[in-house]
């Protein structure tokens, strides 16, 4: 007689890797819902391109000049407030009816700063405020004329 043999010795641990894989991705799939919750409140940031060149055109005038090169928030840029090591660097505090290509001075206040890091923060028309620009500035010396 011939013995006919079973063989479900396999048949347990292809259940039991199915299993751990199935388990796996449930738990990756809620931590990356948990992550991404908490990730949410990230807000928009505004694009506008800007150039600031020194400018010291005498004894009572220094400063630098600022030109809205463009970007697409460009035109809804209402104001710019510049800063020098935390020091208000414009001479009026914030300067106004930004034009994009044209250039404006802004000239600096009484001991402010000759140098360290510039900070231009732009007001946009929806209220919202964000860095424009920051970078190390250097006025360079003054001259007489």
């Amino acid at each position: 007689m011939k013995s006919v043999a079973k063989k479900n010795d396999a048949v347990s641990p292809v259940i039991g890797t199915i299993l751990l894989v199935a388990i796996t991705v449930v738990l990756v799939a809620i931590v990356a819902a948990v992550v991404m919750g908490m990730v949410g409140g990230v807000g928009q940031s505004k694009t506008v391109g800007v150039t600031v060149t020194p400018s010291s055109v005498n004894t009572s005038h220094t400063g630098f000049i600022l030109t809205v090169t463009g970007g697409p928030d460009a035109g809804s840029l209402s104001n710019v407030t510049a800063y020098m090591e935390g020091v208000t660097f414009a001479e009026s505090g914030v300067v106004k009816n930004m034009s994009v290509g044209v250039p404006t001075f802004v000239q600096a206040t009484a001991g402010a700063p000759k140098s360290g890091t510039l900070t231009l923060t732009g007001t946009f028309n929806d209220g919202s405020k964000y860095v424009i620009y920051q970078n190390q500035f250097s006025i360079p010396a003054t001259t007489t004329t």
